[in-house]
């Protein structure tokens, strides 16, 4: 039987449905060239402000610019996988992900006797509240009292003396105001995963309330200060800290091995990795940190109460969890929390006592450093570091700071013209096989310190960005040469050459001018 011909308003249905099909075709068509000219001509207009918008644009993942939604959470409840499908069973999901238990308490505790403060209590001053006021970024989300920060950039000659009387009460007298400690949390997802179907795959941000915000940012210079004036963290501490950078951490380790190979020896370096570094600090531990460092009794108060009975809500999809009462963690991204962390860990770099031996830290990136003659002495000093008494593992234990021995890197660092043997490190959890390279602070540590992978590494970042900037210019239309190089400049160039002075080694080159004399180019 042959094709029936159906007939509508007197035209065959088939000769209908290849012309809407072929008006489909040329509207697609019509609607990519508007909006290919619409780029063009936005990028013809650009000026300074919208560069970086351009850069933002070309700079983030290719998606249809729908809004990412979680999906269904695979999690572990009493110790079997289950599914969460519902906005309910997902923030449940993610807030034992994100707030761990708090682990139970000894008890028979002994009674500690702790060294003296090393300084009389500071008031709050009117200029301490006027400058971390003006430091706010105006356009930030509020918290949950819906309070936008350029409220307060824009009215702080009025607000000031009223902000100093109700800060300097607090902290005076150890007093709360409750509705400051409830804050919210927005869940989005780490860059760069594999899999978005598990809750490690996400982090929360916190929105806290803006007055509060700019308390804890007072009390984080005052500790800061006081930490630095008498000495409280150790040298080899960096991270969160004035004039101590990320190239500082990386150049003393750096400077540990090249004089160990110029003394005919070797350094053998484990690079630790804490889980949750953050989530599941305890605040009992940290108080008892901070007394022993000597940091004056009325910060320490003040920290004690700011993380008792802490509320918050996650948000996300449009959805509100409901109220989660949290009892443990230092909250990461708030002022305090990077000079608190220090506190919390800064025990891990009294750990090294012995001849040989030594440490380093950036905020929670630890590391042990052993320099000797042999590896397989280093790595008898590495062990000792980990398992004696007052070592790494005990310290993660009354820290509850889990280490993940399968993330652990080891690099046996010596000479490339050297012949000696790199074995294995024998841990009693498990063995540790070192490796050419690894990652530190975002540079690639190599155990030849040639740099090689770092090199590479520098070119791809080059070749990426080359080809982002690209898409804005082309020679006859795009964003004006003068443009495209501060973008280059301002973006680019620092994320390619993000702490060359520690891994671009000074090239000289030898040339003659016309008269014979010599000059050199670096």
């Amino acid at each position: 039987m042959g094709r029936q011909s159906f007939r509508c308003r007197g035209q065959p249905f088939h000769r209908i449905h290849t012309e809407h099909k072929g008006a489909a075709k040329r509207y697609d068509k019509t609607l990519q060239y508007t909006k290919k000219q619409h780029w063009r001509d936005w990028l013809e207009k650009v000026e300074d402000p919208d560069i970086w918008m351009a850069n933002k644009l070309i700079s983030a993942p290719t998606m249809d610019g729908g809004k990412a939604r979680i999906p269904s959470l695979i999690h572990s409840t009493d110790g079997q996988e289950s599914l969460a499908r519902t906005n309910e069973e997902k923030s449940l999901a993610l807030a034992k992900c994100f707030f761990p238990a708090k682990p139970e308490e000894d008890n028979n505790q002994p009674v500690h006797r702790y060294p003296r403060q090393c300084t009389k209590n500071t008031k709050i001053t009117v200029r301490q509240v006027h400058d971390r006021i003006k430091k706010l970024k105006p356009y930030k989300a509020p918290g949950p009292d819906g309070i936008p920060n350029i409220i307060l950039t824009k009215c702080v000659d009025i607000l000031e003396d009223r902000l100093v009387s109700i800060y300097e009460g607090i902290y005076k007298r150890n007093l709360t105001y409750k509705p400051w400690k409830s804050f919210t949390m927005i869940v989005l997802r780490k860059p760069g995963k594999p899999r978005y179907d598990i809750p490690k795959a996400y982090r929360p941000i916190a929105l806290l309330n803006t007055m509060w915000k700019v308390l804890m940012a007072v009390i984080a210079e005052q500790l800061t200060h006081t930490a630095e004036l008498h000495q409280l963290l150790l040298a080899n501490h960096f991270g969160g800290r004035p004039g101590r950078t990320t190239t500082d951490a990386m150049h003393l380790l750096l400077t540990n091995i090249k004089t160990s190979w110029h003394a005919g020896k070797i350094t053998a370096v484990l690079f630790l990795d804490i889980e949750g570094a953050f989530p599941n600090a305890v605040p009992s531990r940290l108080i008892h940190n901070l007394h022993k460092r000597q940091v004056p009794g009325k910060i320490v108060n003040f920290v004690h109460s700011m993380l008792q009975d802490h509320i918050t809500t996650l948000k996300f999809d449009g959805f509100n969890s409901e109220h989660i009462g949290i009892d443990n963690r230092i909250s990461q991204g708030d002022p305090l929390s990077m000079i608190l962390y220090q506190f919390y860990n800064t025990d891990l770099l009294d750990i090294p006592t012995e001849k040989g031996e030594s440490a380093i830290a950036y905020v929670d990136d630890t590391l042990l450093l052993a320099t000797v003659v042999t590896f397989q002495e280093a790595h008898v000093k590495l062990v000792s570091m980990m398992t004696r008494t007052g070592g790494v593992d005990e310290w993660s234990r009354e820290h509850n700071s889990l280490l993940e021995y399968s993330k652990l890197a080891l690099i046996n660092f010596t000479h490339a013209r050297s012949s000696k043997v790199r074995p294995p490190l024998l841990l009693p959890q498990q063995e540790v096989l070192p490796t050419e390279n690894a990652k530190y602070l975002g540079v690639i540590f190599d155990q030849n310190l040639n740099w090689k992978a770092q090199h590479a590494r520098a070119i791809g970042k080059g070749v990426n960005w080359t080809s982002q900037i690209r898409q804005l210019t082309r020679s006859t239309w795009g964003i004006t040469p003068k443009h495209m190089r501060k973008l280059y400049i301002s973006v680019a160039i620092p994320r390619i050459l993000y702490a060359a002075d520690v891994w671009c080694a000074r090239v000289t080159i030898m040339a003659l001018d016309s008269h014979g004399l010599s000059f050199s180019f670096i």
